[in-house]
């Protein structure tokens, strides 16, 4: 769907606010860009509404404006969460139905709007960062969802696209749903350094409303490289300067090249239902890309063990139609089971492509495990530190780790930290229900690594007195995903950097490239987002304070969410939010040096505040691209979707290990919320209506939780209910209260007691790997 404003009509009816005037403006960088969209709405019922704005998207939304007719006007910021606890606690009292929002939905962003007067009209602006997709044809490629649908628009779109590329050369464009027209071109040819804009405009092909699909292109038959640098704020919390170098591959074509590739799949119990069909979807889709004449690969199973699809004990083989056959009937045959051992199997993958580099010293070839896991495993960090002591063997220095994770659950900084230290991609599936998402997506990361470019990638840099570098190790450049890296640094940055690589025929690349000073490219707003994501998985390996205080303050400077901070909506005036914004300019021009972003945010908002503040955006980052930081605390697995799925839908925690990382060692106790509620009630007796807080009807007899946990969401159990659940998860499930002598069998049965590892009290658990 399309963006808008919806509003409840009638019982169970939502309808959606038609809107005057729609101006969309995009600002491209390189591989991103910052899309704003800017509506007028009028509304035409006949009494006042409070309503909702939605926005599916994929991005991060950095910023969302709603200013009314009267002078109001609600407004987001980020703040750290440590912030957000004390700004509930202090903000001042007001319309109370601007509390926190229902648990986020992936992939949606949601605000809402109160008290829209009858006939007054609202503008209505939003900032997102898209992350553009690389397509094998070389383009960047944005998608926008503007197809509205009959009668919602009321008036004209408009639409001015701005490329900053950053490399003096032309570009092509292209839409099929869109004629472009160049309002303003300025192409700098020479010297070497000088920077490149392109201003468009576009119309729509069509009458009728219709997604923006657009994309654009720098071909080239050689090897491309620039590097834009900025310095640093003297008077900034970080004085460093920051810069960014870019590699885009050739626009040539070449035969494939070899690949030897380990497929490593979990079917550990956690895996049961519907992850598990999505990683035979997944499979069978990386299999599709496959050369028979060129590639070779091996399928590997595990739960508490591993196993092998081939006959030959895990060799590789030829990837033939009858071999990659053999495999998939082979995973379907093997259902999930069992607890969880992700080490051996990875370890025993990567030992095997290092002796195949040792042993075939004829085959030049792309060695890569490719890794499909729900993720939840125990001894994330050790597992992370031996690949990265493993990875630095020289025969391992041509093998790569590529991650794909399955569900909302997953430990996606586990993942992350192992493609990282393999120098590979790592792909995050949060919403696996949107159809066909777990094949594109698989599709995205092979068609990534099918043709490699360059390998082993060293970056020459002098005069610099620290450096930090995001992602590190460099990753490969291949011909399906450009190279960008970021960094900050101290000291005076080179006029020219020296690239050196390796082609995979094994001939030496470098190339000298030449430092260009810009203006118009924010360079530190482009690579936060990277940055952040980064700085999350490196924080989850090493717990540093350090990396999690840079992480929060790059989050309020940048207006990108976090793990650690908090996008809040509130309400407020158009005249106080002018003053605080007079306010803030004023202070920044006496130059308070070294103050942090974060300080003073929330007071700041607080006192603007009419009403309550609302939090909009912490649980989508937790649940999605950052790494499901709640869920991994608590061991939890995609498997939540399939047997309590009522509770995933609302981010549950708790409940979800229970009836998820079990799998199937508990002979499907938990295999459906009606079990669930079945079960328990013979033991726990009747507990009244669980799900007035979840809109779940068939747990009417379960039980009333809902009023602590999730933030205001459950209700202790009550003492009615024995303290097993205190004696197995301790310190985690305070909130909880007491539940019966049946929930610490269960502990015992299932050895659930990991699942809780970040706990101070596992009390009587046995502590398994799941």
């Amino acid at each position: 769907g399309a963006p808008g404003i919806f509003y409840p009509e009638g019982k169970g009816n939502i309808r959606q606010l038609p809107f005057k005037a729609l101006l969309i403006e995009a600002e491209f960088y390189i591989g991103q860009a910052f899309v704003t969209y800017r509506f007028q709405y009028k509304n035409t019922t006949k009494k006042n509404i409070s309503a909702m704005f939605a926005l599916p998207t994929e991005g991060s939304v950095a910023h969302f404006q709603a200013v009314f007719q009267d002078g109001r006007m609600v407004d987001t910021a980020i703040v750290a969460n440590d912030d957000f606890e004390s700004l509930k606690k202090s903000s001042k009292k007001g319309d109370e139905s601007l509390g926190r929002l229902a648990e986020p939905i992936p992939d949606l962003f949601r605000a809402p709007i109160q008290n829209i007067k009858k006939g007054d009209t609202i503008d209505v602006t939003v900032q997102v960062l898209e992350e553009l997709e690389f397509q094998p044809d070389l383009r960047y490629h944005l998608n926008l969802r503007t197809r509205f649908p009959p009668g919602i628009q009321d008036g004209a779109i408009s639409i001015q696209f701005r490329i900053h590329t950053g490399i003096p050369r032309p570009i092509t464009y292209f839409s099929n749903t869109h004629r472009i027209q160049p309002v303003q071109n300025v192409i700098q040819t020479a010297p070497p350094g000088q920077e490149s804009s392109h201003f468009l405009s576009l119309t729509s092909l069509t009458v009728d409303p219709t997604n923006l699909d657009f994309s654009y292109a720098m071909p080239s038959e050689n090897v491309q490289a620039a590097v834009l640098q900025q310095d640093g704020n003297p008077y900034s919390w970080d004085t460093r300067g920051s810069f960014m170098l870019f590699v885009t591959p050739p626009n040539i074509s070449a035969p494939p090249f070899p690949r030897d590739v380990i497929f490593l799949v979990d079917r550990s119990g956690s895996m049961t239902g519907e992850p598990f069909q999505k990683a035979v979807d997944a499979l069978a889709t990386a299999f599709s890309t496959l050369h028979p004449q060129a590639d070779n690969f091996s399928l590997v199973m595990y739960d508490h063990e591993f196993r092998t699809s081939m006959a030959n004990g895990g060799q590789l083989v030829q990837a033939s139609s009858q071999n990659i056959q053999n495999a998939i009937a082979y995973m379907r045959a093997n259902q999930p089971r069992g607890g969880t051992d992700i080490e051996s199997p990875l370890l025993w993958s990567l030992n095997l492509l290092r002796r195949a580099s040792q042993e075939r010293k004829d085959r030049v070839s792309i060695k890569a495990v490719v890794l499909i896991t729900d993720g939840c495993v125990t001894d994330e960090r050790l597992i992370a530190q031996k690949v990265e002591k493993m990875m630095q063997d020289p025969f391992s220095r041509y093998t790569r780790i590529h991650t794909i994770g399955l569900g909302p659950y997953c430990n996606h900084q586990f993942l992350k930290m192992l493609s990282l230290y393999g120098r590979g991609f790592n792909e995050n599936i949060i919403n696996m229900q949107t159809e066909g998402m777990v094949q594109k997506r698989t599709l995205r990361l092979m068609n990534k690594i099918s043709n490699p470019v360059l390998s082993n990638i060293t970056l020459g840099m002098s005069g610099l007195t620290s450096c930090e570098l995001y992602p590190f190790p460099i990753p490969d450049l291949f011909k399906g995903a450009p190279l960008v890296i970021a960094g900050k640094y101290s000291g005076m940055f080179p006029t020219s950097l020296n690239l050196e690589g390796w082609y995979p025929n094994g001939q030496r690349f470098t190339q000298t490239i030449y430092t260009t000073k810009t203006n118009t490219i924010p360079v530190d707003k482009v690579f936060a987002k990277a940055r952040i994501d980064d700085l999350t998985a490196k924080y989850w390996l090493t717990q540093d304070p350090n990396l999690k205080e840079q992480i929060v303050q790059t989050s309020v400077q940048q207006s990108i969410p976090s793990a650690y901070t908090t996008v809040v909506a509130y309400e407020t005036t158009v005249k106080e939010h002018e003053e605080e914004k007079k306010k803030e300019e004023k202070e920044e021009k006496e130059k308070k040096k070294g103050k942090k972003p974060s300080v003073g945010k929330a007071a700041a908002i607080g006192a603007l505040a009419v009403g309550g503040v609302v939090a909009i955006g912490a649980g989508v980052y937790l649940l999605g691209g950052s790494g499901a930081i709640n869920a991994t605390a608590n061991g939890l697995s995609s498997a939540g979707q399939a047997v309590g799925g009522v509770f995933a839908n609302v981010g549950e925690s708790v409940f979800g290990a229970m009836g998820d990382c079990c799998g199937g060692s508990c002979g499907g106790l938990f295999q459906s919320t009606t079990t669930l509620c079945e079960s328990m009630s013979p033991v726990c007796g009747s507990m009244g209506d669980i799900c007035k807080c979840c809109d779940y009807t068939p747990c009417a007899s379960c039980g009333e939780i809902c009023t602590t946990m999730w933030s205001g969401c459950c209700e202790p159990l009550g003492a009615a209910v024995g303290p097993g659940l205190t004696t197995c998860f301790g310190s985690c499930c305070e909130q909880l209260g007491s539940v019966s002598e049946c929930v610490n069998s269960l502990c015992q049965t299932c050895n659930i007691g990991s699942v809780a590892d970040q706990c101070e009290n596992l009390g009587g658990c046995q502590s398994a790997s799941i």
